[in-house]
């Protein structure tokens, strides 16, 4: 019991460090922040116009409100992510990695309170620019009136995203320059968000599409973002799945960044470079 406990009082420790060094981090560099949110708005407000000048009449015929979710989803997916690989880079460059890996934690542990840190502005961001595109844009049938479904899904969302944020940290470790290779990865999971599912059918990529996490997330995210939909319980039966999805995708993306990291620890790649 007693080693239980002074596992939770070392993890919050580093859950602290984690946190004032990200506080430090958007205080230093508050631009970089405010920038990265107002690039992805205009983005897909240019790609809204650019559909407004090719079509011949309105844009009712595209489903503005997945385009929405989904690339606002991108977004948070591509943050999240880019607080791991994106640091581990930057601390391979300058030997701080190398000091992570040395110390009294494992770089997982390390890396997973710094996950739990990064994810309240992570969250903030995504509703900040919903709330940007609802503001903008005519007759958008997206809302927050299930404010507290949304948070839970994202939560949800978030253990399998940190599964798959750890593979990529893995991947890191063992090929250091690899942030052009991620970005189009992750670019490539708005065509997931925006895939629609009735064109797979019942073979084995809906199979995967219906229990990858990020997928599950999209869908549940949408029942309960846009308005027409009402608000999911705590005991939905697809709440339930989406989070043993989650669990076990994290389990899966930790087994690998284990191994990825043993093999970095053997061939002496944790030190500067």
């Amino acid at each position: 019991m007693i080693n239980y406990i002074t596992l939770i009082y070392d993890f919050l420790l580093i859950l602290k460090a984690e946190w004032k060094r990200d506080l430090i981090y958007m205080k230093r560099y508050p631009l970089e922040i405010i920038s990265f949110i107002v690039f992805m708005y205009i983005i897909l407000l240019a790609v809204f116009f650019g559909f407004s000048q090719l079509t011949i009449g309105n844009m009712n015929t595209l489903n503005k409100e997945k385009m929405i979710i989904g690339y606002c989803l991108m977004q948070f997916v591509m943050s999240t992510q880019m607080g791991w690989a994106g640091q581990i880079q930057n601390e391979s460059q300058t030997g701080t990695l190398e000091q992570l890996s040395v110390s009294s934690h494992s770089l997982g542990e390390v890396l997973f309170a710094r996950g739990v840190s990064q994810l309240p502005r992570q969250i903030i961001s995504f509703i900040l620019l919903i709330f940007m595109y609802k503001v903008s844009l005519n007759e958008l049938q997206i809302g927050f009136q299930n404010f507290f479904s949304v948070i839970l899904v994202l939560m949800i969302l978030t253990i399998g995203l940190f599964g798959v944020s750890y593979i990529f940290a893995g991947l890191t470790l063992l090929f250091k320059r690899v942030g052009f290779f991620f970005q189009i990865i992750n670019f490539a999971f708005l065509g997931l968000f925006w895939q629609d599912r009735s064109k797979l059918g019942n073979g084995i990529l809906g199979i995967i599409y219906d229990h990858f996490p990020l997928t599950m997330g999209m869908s549940t995210l949408q029942k309960v973002m846009i308005v027409q939909f009402g608000e999911l319980g705590l005991f939905d039966f697809q709440l339930f799945t989406f989070f043993i999805s989650s669990v076990l995708f994290f389990s899966i993306g930790y087994y690998f960044f284990s191994k990825m990291e043993e093999k970095a620890r053997e061939y002496g790649l944790l030190s500067q470079y």
